[in-house]
C-alpha cells in the first residue's frame, strides 16, 4: 500500500508518498515530477549511493532523464552554506536548468540543503526527496533543517519553508533500522503530534505499540499526522501558533551547550526529549498546562525507548544559558508552551516559575547518577 497525500500552500502543493516499497514505483513518479524529462542531479553521500544507487538511478533513467550524481557528505548536526556552494557548482556544472529536476536522498541534512538550493536555482528548480531516515520522513515535506553560515558563526538561521515537488518515504527502511536510529524520529513525532489536537493525540498514543512494532498503516499514519500537524502550524493565523514546532528546542539547545564537549556523547533525540519534559512542566504553572498530559508525555517517550538522562548541572548557569537561548532567535522573552493539546503558543515565564523548576528538574537528573 502506497498511499498519496497533497499539502497544500496557498499556490503550490507537496506530493507525498508514503507506504512500504515505495523506491519500487520510482520511475512513475519521476516521470510526472517534471513536464518533460531532460536532465536530473542526485544528491547523497558515498553509504547512500552504495545502498540506492541503482534503484534511483534506474528509475530516473527510464523516466526519461540524463542523470548526473553528486557525492556530499553532510554532517547531520546541519549542513553549511559550503556544503550548499557545492551543490550549487554541481548545478552549474551538470547545466540544471529550472525545467530540471534535483533528487536528494539520504538523511534531513541532506534533504535540507538539496531543498534550499534547489529553490533558489534558476528562480525554482523542481526537487524530490527521498528522506531515509524516520525523522526526515516526518520533517522534510515541509521544515528543514537550517543551515549554518560557517564553523565561526554556528547560529543555525539559515532555514525556509522548502515546498518540494515530491517526497518519497518508503516504509521499508523503518522496519530495517536499528531501534536506535528511529529514536529521533519517535521523539519529533511526540513533539509534533502535541501541537495537534486531543483527539489526534489520543489516537496517536493509542497507536504507539503498533508503531514500535513496525505495522504498516500505524506508520503510515504516524507520517501523514506529522505532515498534517507540521503543516497547520505553519499556517496557522495565530502569528504565536506558528511556533509550535519550537516546543522543546531551548531547553534542547541549553542543555547541549551547558553539558559542553559532554554533549557529543549524547544522542540528539535524548537532548531534545529532555527539552520537552523540562518544558511541559514549565507550561504546567506558566499556563496551566493540565498535569496528567506532562506525565503522557513521559509516558510516551519511554514507551518509545527513550529514556531520562542523568546529568549534574549548576542551577545558576543552567537558567543564564536558559534565558540567553530564549534570546538568540528572537528578541521576546517567551517560550512556545501548550496551554493544551493542540494549543502550543508563545508564553511568558516568570524568572520565579524558571528557576523552581530547574533547580527541581536538575536535582531529579542528579538523582539518577
Amino acid at each position: 500500500m502506497i498511499r498519496r497525500q497533497l499539502i497544500n500552500f496557498q499556490n503550490r502543493s507537496v506530493d507525498v508518498r508514503v507506504g512500504l516499497g515505495a523506491f519500487e514505483e520510482l520511475s512513475r513518479m519521476f516521470a510526472s515530477a517534471v513536464g518533460k524529462p531532460k536532465r536530473a542531479m542526485v544528491v547523497w553521500n558515498d553509504a547512500t549511493s552504495e545502498r540506492f544507487g541503482e534503484v534511483v538511478e534506474h528509475a530516473l533513467v527510464d523516466a526519461g532523464f540524463a542523470v548526473s550524481l553528486l557525492v556530499l557528505e553532510v554532517s547531520p548536526a546541519g549542513a553549511t552554506l559550503a556544503d550548499a556552494d557545492t551543490v550549487f557548482g554541481a548545478l552549474s556544472a551538470n547545466g540544471i536548468t529550472c525545467d530540471d529536476l534535483v533528487v536528494a536522498v539520504g538523511d534531513t541534512a541532506t534533504c535540507s540543503v538539496v531543498g534550499w538550493c534547489a529553490n533558489q536555482w534558476c528562480g525554482r528548480t523542481e526537487c524530490a526527496l527521498l528522506p531515509t531516515t524516520f525523522d526526515a520522513m516526518l520533517t522534510v515535506a515541509t521544515t528543514m533543517k537550517p543551515l549554518v553560515a560557517s564553523p565561526a558563526h554556528a547560529l543555525p538561521a539559515i532555514a525556509f519553508r522548502p515546498e518540494p515537488g515530491l517526497v518519497v518515504c518508503d516504509l521499508d527502511l523503518v522496519r530495517e533500522a536499528d531501534p536506535e536510529d528511529l529514536k529521533l524520529g519517535y521523539a519529533v513525532l511526540v513533539g509534533t503530534m502535541l501541537s495537534s489536537s486531543k483527539s489526534r493525540w489520543n489516537q496517536f498514543t493509542e497507536t504507539v505499540p503498533e508503531i514500535l512494532g513496525g505495522e504498516e498503516v500505524a506508520l503510515v499514519n504516524a507520517v501523514q499526522w506529522s505532515q498534517t500537524a507540521h503543516k497547520d502550524v505553519l499556517m496557522a493565523t495565530n502569528p504565536s501558533a506558528r511556533h509550535a514546532l519550537d516546543f522543546g528546542k531551548t531547553g534542547e539547545r541549553t542543555l547541549r551547550l551547558c553539558l559542553g564537549d559532554a554533549a557529543s556523547q549524547v544522542p540528539a533525540y535524548q537532548l531534545l526529549s529532555e527539552g520537552m519534559r523540562f518544558e511541559a512542566r514549565l507550561a504546567h504553572d506558566a499556563c496551566d498546562f493540565d498535569i496528567d498530559y506532562v506525565f503522557e508525555v513521559d509516558d510516551c517517550l519511554e514507551d518509545f525507548g527513550i529514556e531520562e538522562l542523568a546529568f549534574d548541572l549548576e542551577p545558576a548557569s543552567y537558567i543564564e544559558e536558559f534565558r540567553r537561548q530564549q534570546f538568540v532567535r528572537s528578541n521576546r522573552s517567551m517560550l512556545p508552551l501548550p496551554a493544551a493539546l493542540g494549543a502550543i503558543r508563545l508564553t511568558s515565564v516568570e524568572d520565579e516559575v524558571l528557576d523552581r523548576h530547574a533547580r527541581a528538574y536538575l536535582a531529579s537528573r542528579k538523582e539518577l547518577l
